[in-house]
């Protein structure tokens, strides 16, 4: 794909992040001792 750019979007509690199901998204590993809830819904 052309002119691809590239976000990172740092995490803090309470935050939630919105975005339309075509654009490509991945997490990262957590190694934390609590949970970490993550939704994808189209």
């Amino acid at each position: 794909m052309k002119n691809q750019q590239k976000y990172l979007i740092q995490s803090e509690a309470g935050l939630l992040v919105i975005f339309p199901g075509y654009f490509w998204r991945s997490t990262i590993p957590f190694t934390r001792d609590r949970d970490r809830i993550y939704i994808s819904f189209s």
